[in-house]
């Protein structure tokens, strides 16, 4: 199923009053922006959702898990590639963030019908804990696979790998962590990623407005060059 009709389905089921929903849609231009709301007396969930020119462009959801902590994700679709943006945080502090790389064949259906999609697999999901007033990596793991429970930790309880190789279902990973996150991916095609270790408490601070406001809606490139700004 393509990313558009995942979010089509998505937001037809939201119209139909089986939850207690609140939905609209905006054309403007070559955007097309649907609000879902959900509030079921145990958890809010606002996603807002974009198209450009009929085509998926990024997905934003807030949520409030109850006792202050809420989240904020931003999705990013381009060429294939998903790339997702998620803050944990606590009024405006900030507690946690997680960075995930993941690609458009990969996306499912919830079958909870709660959000617009699940990641079925990922390529990479890296995780930044707050600590000594900077954000500092504290998880990585590649090749998580939904179904199968499938993944290969690089940085985690127990675990602590400078580098490894790891081949899953034809895809060859590569990995190198000192100064940065390098991460080379071989299949047909051949991709380098460069995510950061940490990051500032002023470049958190500029992550947070960047998804607690609009310019998220202009693209991923704010992201890209805190996150993606590795030696």
């Amino acid at each position: 199923m393509s990313v558009e009709a995942l979010l089509d389905t998505y937001y037809d089921r939201a119209t139909i009053p089986l939850r207690n929903t609140k939905f609209g849609r905006d054309i403007t231009g070559s955007l097309d922006i649907r609000h879902v709301t959900e509030d079921d007396e145990f958890r809010f969930l606002h996603h807002k959702i974009i198209l450009k020119d009929g085509v998926a462009s990024s997905v934003w959801r807030e949520q409030e898990w109850g006792l202050g902590e809420n989240s904020i994700d931003v999705t990013h679709f381009e060429d294939g590639i998903v790339k997702q943006l998620s803050l944990r945080h606590t009024g405006d502090s900030v507690t946690g963030l997680k960075v995930s790389l993941s690609r458009y064949e990969w996306l499912l259906p919830d079958p909870d019908h709660r959000l617009p999609y699940i990641f079925g697999r990922a390529d990479m999901e890296t995780w930044y804990k707050a600590s000594d007033f900077q954000m500092g990596l504290n998880r990585c793991r590649l090749a998580w696979d939904q179904e199968t429970k499938h993944t290969f930790s690089v940085r985690e309880l127990g675990v602590d790998r400078d580098k490894a190789e790891h081949l899953y279902k034809g895809v060859e990973y590569r990995i190198e962590i000192d100064e940065s996150i390098r991460l080379t991916i071989e299949e047909k095609e051949t991709r380098r990623v460069v995510w950061r270790i940490s990051m500032s408490a002023d470049e958190v601070r500029a992550l947070f407005e960047y998804a607690s406001n609009e310019p998220w809606l202009n693209g991923w490139g704010p992201v890209a060059a805190i996150v993606e700004n590795g030696k």
